[in-house]
């Protein structure tokens, strides 16, 4: 029925869908971006307020998910039964994997007052911790993407 191959599959699955979470921090780079020339603003922090930060795209979460309830749905049943389990696991699987990867995430968004004079809003994880008055550095990336680290 539910053989030991289906369950490693299945703690494999687990185990990288708990991984899948995005990560907004203001210290991570993902490797596209590495290496990448960016143009640099100093300014002030003006305000922050808390928000949330989500990102609804489809990614390696909701196919491991889907993946993963697939085997685990196939060990079910017998016949044409078994194509039923298998095809009702990958889309509790994908449904349950999406749902991990697309977690909201707590942030701040931060209102900058550049030293050009011009005021920006970027919003977000709450590392690294920036307060009210501090003195910044804001980074842009050449594909419109933005960051606010301690200066």
């Amino acid at each position: 029925m539910f053989n030991c191959r289906s369950w490693v599959v299945c703690v494999v699955c687990i185990t990288l869908l708990c991984g899948c979470a995005n990560d907004f921090s203001g210290n991570r780079y993902d490797s596209a971006n590495i290496g990448e020339v960016s143009k640099t603003d100093s300014g002030t922090v003006m305000s922050l307020r808390r928000v949330e930060l989500k990102d609804d795209k489809i990614g390696v979460g909701t196919v491991l998910g889907a993946v993963g309830g697939g085997l685990v749905g196939s060990a079910f049943g017998g016949g044409n039964a078994k194509f039923l389990t298998a095809a009702a696991g990958a889309v509790a699987g994908g449904a349950a994997g999406h749902a991990i990867e697309n977690k909201a995430q707590d942030g701040i968004e931060y209102t900058i007052k550049l030293d050009t004079g011009a005021v920006v809003t970027i919003a977000q994880g709450v590392t690294p911790q920036i307060s009210v008055g501090q003195r910044v550095r804001v980074i842009n990336s050449n594909k419109g993407k933005s960051r606010v680290v301690p200066e």
